[in-house]
């Protein structure tokens, strides 16, 4: 299947969240809900944002673990939305968590 193109410079950015507790996960999912307004998910769409999700990775241990996928229509609109993106840190508050991630350009994928 060859992706169309619309697909083909989309720009992916994944983060992996690890919160020791269920405690440490809740503080961050408040935050996260309020900090993505549907005002916010407007502007991030105009800014050329197509999508971004968040999943509580299934898992049989005391760790919680959730992975976030941004997909932005090109490199561009990802570093346009990096100016909301980058407010985060200014209402995240205070959790115990680690985070890993990547970015990088889409290269295969079909909707």
């Amino acid at each position: 299947m060859i992706m169309s193109e619309e697909q083909s410079n989309n720009f992916i950015s994944v983060v992996l969240l690890s919160f020791p507790s269920r405690v440490q996960y809740d503080l961050w999912y408040e935050k996260y809900i309020t900090f993505y307004s549907p005002k916010a998910i407007n502007y991030l769409k105009e800014n050329g944002q197509l999508s971004q999700s968040a999943s509580l990775v299934n898992e049989e241990n005391d760790l919680l673990r959730v992975s976030l996928i941004w997909i932005y229509k090109d490199k561009n609109a990802y570093e346009a939305c990096q100016k909301f993106h980058g407010q985060w840190t200014k209402i995240a508050g205070e959790y115990i968590g680690k985070a890993s991630g990547y970015r990088g350009e889409q290269i295969w994928g079909f909707r």
